[in-house]
């Protein structure tokens, strides 16, 4: 019986170990209501929903979106501010959660609003500046000066918000072989064949032209990297994409928004569940709130749930490690928001748990060597 007892103790010990984990929130830092130091490093318990705040930056400017790196070594965020907009790169001190600033250099385009990394680059969108802009890697989280400037002009078919092009996301592809960039500005994706290594790391070699005035926001791959699900800000649809071999082709479109009513809108973020059955989409404004897609074996969608967030201007949102929470970034309501997740049906149920934070944007979850 001792025997059995310390089994189940092991168990459930292991459990509660599992269920620690630590997450990185990118914030504004000009609210007007309420004071960010930046980003903000918490301990959060899956099971309990306690959290514990280990560190936060202080005099860091609008980090609203970061990137870690693959060895999980090192962060980058992105510093949104007019002209004068950075990118900052930080190590991070895993056994106290701090960061420690290593470098910062000026974009070539203003209010980069998304980022990506691997060993050798980090990519940034700049989203007023309607560029894209590639750093290289150093040793020690330091950055060069930007290797590579890739500016679009034009004018898209809203004059209100299409003024000129708005690169909003950069993304791999699975493979590493490609990075995609949406232009909500000029209603398009493009295509660059990647050379990691290269003193260019990007080739253009396609684009994709989207709905005139839907305004391409965030984009999520399948994991073999041949369906793309791509959610447009402006028109309020979700796009299911072929790709292959640097080909776009659209498959179905649907809208987030019902048909019968008419209010504000503005789409924000995507992301599949690990399992790649369920797709979750956020909306803000009037919306103000998260969609749940079941994806069907052809990799279509179909929507089995839409409900509110609870909060206003939800905006990125993390899929917990266990895969039963989503954490939804309510930058409006200065809170995080926690859902429970019904790993077979896919719905998300409210906890009425939060995490406070300033006007939070990005939440990511940190594990290390994974």
């Amino acid at each position: 019986m001792k025997i059995w007892n310390s089994f189940i103790f092991s168990i459930l010990f292991m459990a509660s170990l599992s269920a620690q984990n630590t997450i990185i929130v990118g914030t504004y830092t000009n609210s007007e209501k309420c004071s960010s130091g930046g980003i903000y490093i918490f301990d959060f318990d899956e099971n309990t929903f306690k959290y514990n705040l280990k560190y936060h930056t202080e005099n860091i400017i609008n980090p609203s979106f970061v990137s870690l790196s693959p060895d999980k070594n090192y962060l980058f965020s992105v510093n949104e501010n007019g002209d004068k907009s950075t990118v900052t790169s930080f190590s991070i001190d895993e056994k106290t959660g701090m960061l420690i600033k290593k470098d910062e250099k000026k974009t070539k385009g203003e209010d980069p609003c998304f980022l990506i990394s691997d060993d050798d680059n980090v990519i940034v969108a700049n989203y007023s500046g309607g560029s894209i802009n590639v750093f290289k890697r150093l040793e020690n989280g330091k950055l060069s000066e930007v290797i590579q400037n890739i500016k679009f002009e034009g004018a898209g078919f809203n004059p209100k918000r299409q003024e000129k092009s708005h690169i909003h996301q950069v993304q791999f592809t699975p493979d590493h072989q490609f990075v995609l960039a949406t232009d909500l500005g000029l209603d398009k994706i493009y295509v660059f064949r990647y050379n990691q290594n290269g003193d260019q790391p990007l080739e253009k070699v396609g684009e994709f032209d989207a709905k005139k005035g839907s305004g391409p926001r965030h984009i999520a791959f399948d994991k073999s990297g041949k369906l793309i699900y791509l959610v447009q800000e402006l028109s309020g649809d979700l796009s299911v994409l072929s790709f292959n071999e640097g080909k776009i082709e659209l498959i179905q479109e649907e809208t987030l928004l019902s048909r019968k009513v008419r209010f504000n809108f503005r789409v924000a973020d995507i992301h599949l569940s690990n399992n790649e059955k369920f797709l979750y989409v956020t909306n803000r404004n009037d919306a103000d709130d998260i969609s749940t897609f079941k994806i069907l074996k052809d990799g279509k969608v179909k929507k089995i749930q839409q409900i509110k967030t609870k909060s206003r201007n939800p905006r990125n949102f993390a899929i917990s490690p266990n895969n039963k929470l989503v954490l939804i970034a309510n930058q409006d309501t200065n809170r995080i928001n926690i859902f429970n997740r019904d790993i077979e049906s896919g719905e998300l149920t409210p906890t009425k748990k939060s995490i406070p934070v300033c006007a939070p944007v990005n939440v990511v979850f940190y594990e290390k060597g994974k």
